[in-house]
């Protein structure tokens, strides 16, 4: 069985390509007895086991997402969540879908024991009014490394990208509990290479905290707003998130799974004994998931060209990077 994040992992999961099913199931047993349950989704849990639905869940966007009248957009977001599509061989950014050349996309896992998250998380927040969660400081850690190890200039602008869920800020109207949809926006972050790895840690999850926190009601009800209105069809404007990118560099994107409830999965034979995400080698595109140890250590999915795997191997488990210039 397949247990790293190699190609391997793909024979695992059904090809969701061109599939109208809201849900995708392959079974593979293994001769030890083992057997992976691999799922390509757009979202389903309790209905694979008969469990009523409390609460009821529902879909109508178009009323609980209603813009303003008159609308306020308060935000700036052309060039955040919207972009003008521009000519592949004319990317403004500079980047490219072959921005490695011909080098290879490597994902590794990286374990962070419950001593080292607890460490680092004392580290980074001595001083802070509060302390910083543990995906604030695993992100932190992980953009500071990513960048030491792409060997960016100093003056290049690296920006990290957090989903924020809007289901506990929108709050004039509330968003209903059993809503099924998509309530996600990013935060955005950003510094210069040189700044990111010449201060502490800290100055890493002081920006990635500043930045979730402006994105409140009061940004979501904006981006409502904005994306309403005849701006996006007038400019012709597209979704910035580009499903076709292979390549983030010099930026970086964590998607957090450290608060969805695998361990708690029963299909009748008790809970699985491991979980990872499919394979994914999009390079500078992180997963943080929980470990199956049984404790509070946190695994991250980590995709980067080959050349910069060692270097980045070499100091993510050092502790001592929390407090010094990489």
């Amino acid at each position: 069985m397949p247990l790293e994040p190699t190609p391997a992992v793909l024979r695992l999961h059904p090809d969701g390509d061109g599939a109208e099913e809201l849900l995708l199931v392959q079974l593979t047993r293994f001769a030890c007895g083992s057997l992976a349950v691999g799922h390509t989704m757009h979202h389903a849990g309790q209905a694979t086991r008969g469990v009523a639905f409390d609460p009821v869940p529902e879909h109508d966007r178009a009323s609980i997402f209603l813009p303003r009248d008159p609308p306020r957009v308060a935000f700036e977001h052309r060039g955040v969540e919207f972009k003008q599509q521009p000519a592949r061989e004319e990317r403004p950014d500079g980047r490219s879908d072959v921005a490695g050349g011909s080098d290879d996309v490597v994902v590794r896992r990286v374990r962070f024991g419950q001593e080292f998250v607890a460490e680092l998380r004392s580290r980074t927040s001595a001083g802070a009014p509060r302390p910083y969660s543990t995906l604030q400081c695993v992100a932190a850690h992980l953009w500071r490394c990513i960048t030491a190890a792409r060997g960016l200039d100093a003056h290049v602008v690296t920006t990290l990208c957090v989903a924020v869920d809007g289901r506990a800020r929108m709050r004039r109207p509330p968003v209903p509990d059993g809503y099924a949809g998509n309530v996600v926006l990013w935060a955005r972050p950003a510094a210069t290479a040189g700044d990111l790895l010449s201060r502490p840690l800290r100055f890493a999850a002081e920006l990635i905290s500043r930045e979730v926190a402006r994105i409140d009601d009061g940004y979501f009800r904006s981006f409502i707003d904005f994306a309403s209105s005849a701006a996006v069809e007038e400019e012709r404007l597209v979704p910035a998130a580009d499903a076709a990118e292979t390549a983030y560099s010099p930026d970086v994107e964590v998607d957090s799974l450290l608060h969805a409830p695998f361990h708690d999965l029963d299909f009748g034979a008790g809970p699985p004994f491991f979980f990872m995400p499919n394979y994914l080698p999009v390079e500078g595109s992180v997963f943080v998931v929980r470990s199956f140890s049984g404790d509070r250590s946190v695994d991250a999915y980590v995709p980067l060209f080959s050349r910069a795997m060692d270097a980045f191997s070499k100091c993510c488990y050092s502790l001592e990077m929390a407090d010094a210039r990489l």
